[in-house]
Formats: structure tokens, sequence, C-alpha cells
């Protein structure tokens, strides 16, 4: 009877570690998922091509290269917007994060995506 609640008990905790491992996002948030957390949440929302945005007039941070920037996000509702920088890698990110600067704003690394924007508009994106 040892035996078998044992293995109950064992298979009980494989299946409950496999569900919190496939429930959590080892990649992070992706700009279509953002997008749509934005735009479900009523922002406007622009995302432009990494490279595109090198080379425009919106770019505040002329230390990024386009070899390591994916894809930028801006969303605007109200008050309240947010800025983010989709990197290639994890590495891209907190290198040019240890650079990058938008006072008046809360930001952070989640993996790959650097970002800025207000309270709420952090909350509305699901970072």
């Amino acid at each position: 009877m040892k035996k078998i609640t044992i293995k109950l008990l064992s298979l009980m905790l494989v299946i409950t570690l496999f569900f919190t491992i496939v429930g959590c996002s080892f990649l992070g948030l992706t700009v279509d998922e953002a997008k749509a957390n934005l735009e479900d949440a009523g922002y406007t929302v622009t995302v432009m091509d990494g490279a595109d945005y090198i080379d425009s007039e919106e770019n505040q941070f002329t230390m990024l290269v386009s070899s390591e920037l994916d894809k930028y996000l801006y969303a605007e509702k109200g008050d309240d917007k947010i800025y983010m920088y989709f990197f290639y890698t994890t590495d891209n990110a907190s290198q040019n994060y240890n650079f990058m600067n938008m006072s008046g704003m809360r930001s952070g690394q989640n993996n790959k995506v650097v970002y800025f924007g207000t309270k709420q508009a952090v909350k509305d994106s699901k970072i």
C-alpha cells in the first residue's frame, strides 16, 4: 500500500511540475502579444521593424544598431504610453539597457525586451 501511495504522489508531483513549466514563458512577451494586449486595452499601437526605427527620426537612442534590434513598439492612450524595444537576444537587450534611459518613465527588461512606460501602460502590456 505504501508503494502505491508513493507512486501516486510522485506522479502527481511530476504532473504539477510539468504544468508549472509549461505555464511559464521562457521566451518572454512577443511583439504580437504585446500589441494585442495593448490594443485590447484601447491603446493606439505602432510597430516598426528595428532597422526602420534605427533610421527614423523617432530613434531616441543613437547607440542602437539594426543588427541587434528586431522590433520597436510604441503605444499611447491618453496620458499613458509605452516604448518597447524587442532585441534579437537577451544579451543584446541587457547591454543596451545599461545605456538607455527615459526620465519620468518606469523601465525594465524582460528577457529580450527593454521597455519604458507609465505605470498603467506597463501593466496593460502584461510585460
